[in-house]
């Protein structure tokens, strides 16, 4: 029994020093990282075309496609830790030598779960444009990493899930606390593709593949010391992208909106102006009426110096 403690103890004190360890990174949603992970790779040019109704930053051009695992992050380290010492009460004392067991990485959608993008615009929305899509997106992820480093989602509440903005203003607060910035510099969309979509519980949702060149560091408020990062080093990173709208939303309607209805009070919003309504401060999100960010993955880091 004594040994068994005696285990739990220094694994919690392990799991202590990797979250003293890990912290934040500068990117948006912590993607980047000390340590790359992954397999993609830089490259490529693409001709973006079309407008954005986004807003924000100029980008640049060109594409990477890329896939393999994810950082270690603390939910994941929280998770195996959980795991072992779970086992570790609950083994008998007849039973084998332990083994330690293996993280699994975060991977691609499997395009087995995919539908082509053709049948989408076929058979649910006509109107629907990759070109204009790959814009959109180049400029969100832009204005993303502006307002990350202003530490200040707000502006993009209406683009986010209330799931996936909870998750990132409270990551967002711990910055905050920890009294640090983080800067994200020479921010570079090298490419997107749009691999297919899925319909689940009421919702379309579409998977792309997004490459970027980004700068990652964090300084300290009081003395603007750099404490995590580094302003020489160029990350060329890969994500994928889960965008979601209600099943049977097309892409005119919502290209034609210029306000909706407020679903607690009624009372009409100017999307673009505010994500809360003025009357019954109700946060309102847009996937009812066009595409939002349902989630995040990590699946590549290299890095340049």
């Amino acid at each position: 029994m004594k040994k068994r403690l005696f285990l739990i103890l220094a694994v919690l004190v392990c799991l202590v020093m990797l979250v003293a360890a890990v912290g934040v990174q500068a990117d948006f949603g912590g993607y980047s990282g000390d340590s790359d992970y992954g397999g993609g790779d830089s490259g490529g040019g693409s001709d973006w075309g079309g407008s954005s109704d986004w807003g924000g930053s100029d980008y640049e051009g060109g594409y990477s496609g890329g896939g393999g695992g994810a950082p270690i992050s603390f939910p994941i380290i929280a998770i195996v830790i959980i795991v072992i010492i779970v086992l570790l009460i609950m083994r008998k004392k007849h039973a084998g030598s332990y083994q330690t067991p293996v993280q699994t990485a975060v991977q691609r959608t499997d395009d087995s779960m995919l539908k082509p993008m053709e049948e989408y615009v076929n058979t649910v929305d006509p109107g629907f444009s990759m070109a204009q899509m790959e814009t959109k997106l180049a400029n969100l992820y832009v204005q993303l990493q502006d307002q990350w480093c202003a530490k200040d989602l707000t502006p993009l509440r209406p683009y986010l899930t209330d799931e996936f903005y909870t998750q990132n203003d409270r990551q967002l607060d711990e910055i905050k606390k920890a009294h640090q910035t983080p800067h994200i510099e020479r921010i570079s969309v090298l490419g997107t593709n749009i691999r297919g979509w899925f319909e689940r519980e009421g919702m379309d949702h579409i998977i792309v593949e997004m490459s970027t060149r980004i700068v990652t560091y964090t300084t300290d408020d009081a003395t603007g010391n750099i404490v995590r990062g580094d302003p020489n080093a160029e990350k060329f990173m890969t994500y994928e992208w889960d965008l979601a709208r209600t099943h049977g939303v097309k892409t005119g309607e919502a290209a034609e909106m210029k306000s909706v209805n407020c679903p607690n009070c009624g009372a009409p919003v100017t999307i673009n102006k505010s994500a809360k309504c003025p009357y019954c401060d109700t946060v309102i999100t847009l996937d009812e009426h066009d595409w939002v960010l349902y989630s995040i993955k990590g699946l590549s880091q290299r890095t340049q110096r």
